[in-house]
């Protein structure tokens, strides 16, 4: 599954002001005493996670960044060069230069259902993922936990999706479009059929059982007035999704939309973050 440069954008602003900072901090820790600490960054999209992580790690830092859309890997580069102080390309992607940090940057286009440990030989120091972990399987958590507890590496995951969305005011079809939604979030997404809501825990779990100590914290998007645009684009996505299901009516799709996309609605999405070491 591969999402827009367009959205991906537009939701960035949320999603680092909604990540957990004292769970950022702990994995900042982490890798303290790595003098270039390599990451691999898993579905990195165009590349918020490095924007949203970086600033709060060492002075030198190496970023893989791995997805299976070149388009989007493509705008990563676009992107990442437009936030530096300084950009420089590389053979292999990008050497930058923001806040007094050193960042390299490697793009890896690599299909994770087929491979969930595209790091291979080249064992890094911690693998990170955002929005990442509520599309894929039960089954493939199982395999990625798995190869994670093999090599014993730290995971850092953010704004995986936890609970419904909470959209105000309310409106008459919410409990209709939400059980809609749901049943469309827990088909295929190209990982088999999403885990959904249960993801975040269920890696909490599984790695618990191969030995780690796993931390969760809340990092729900808070979406006032001043996030209309994401809102909107929200709502038109629920509606499109619900659409897919052939359950709710066009009439009670439209009235339902044309609620949420009016000014003054608000919106609570539920996420999780986690971080997990191996003890």
């Amino acid at each position: 599954m591969s999402f827009s440069p367009e959205w991906l954008r537009l939701r960035e602003p949320a999603d680092h002001r909604s990540r957990d900072k004292a769970l950022l901090a702990k994995a900042a820790s982490h890798l303290a005493g790595k003098d270039e600490p390599v990451i691999y960054d898993l579905g990195a999209g165009a590349g918020s996670n490095l924007r949203g992580t970086a600033l709060a790690l060492g002075t030198r830092q190496r970023w893989v960044l791995v997805d299976y859309d070149p388009a989007l890997l493509s705008a990563s580069l676009d992107f990442l060069s437009a936030w530096a102080d300084k950009s420089r390309p590389t053979a292999a992607g990008l050497e930058l230069e923001k806040s007094n940090k050193l960042v390299r940057v490697e793009v890896k286009r690599a299909d994770l259902n087929a491979n969930p440990a595209p790091w291979g030989d080249s064992i890094p120091d911690l693998v990170t993922s955002a929005a990442l972990f509520d599309l894929v399987s039960e089954n493939w958590i199982d395999r990625f936990c798995a190869a994670l507890a093999k090599d014993k590496l730290a995971l850092y995951t953010t704004l995986v999706h936890d609970k419904t969305a909470k959209w105000s005011p309310t409106h008459d079809a919410d409990k209709q479009m939400t059980e809609a939604f749901e049943r469309d979030f827990g088909k295929e997404k190209g990982f088999g059929p999403s885990a959904g809501n249960k993801a975040i825990g269920l890696i909490g779990k599984k790695l618990k059982a191969l030995g780690y100590d796993a931390e969760l914290a809340d990092s729900d998007w808070i979406l006032g007035p001043e996030d209309h645009a994401l809102i909107e684009a929200l709502a038109e996505g629920w509606a499109n999704a619900v659409r897919e299901t052939r359950s709710v009516p066009e009439s009670v799709i439209q009235s339902w939309l044309a609620a949420r996309k009016a000014r003054g609605t608000t919106c609570i999405v539920g996420h999780k973050d986690l971080l997990a070491l191996p003890r």
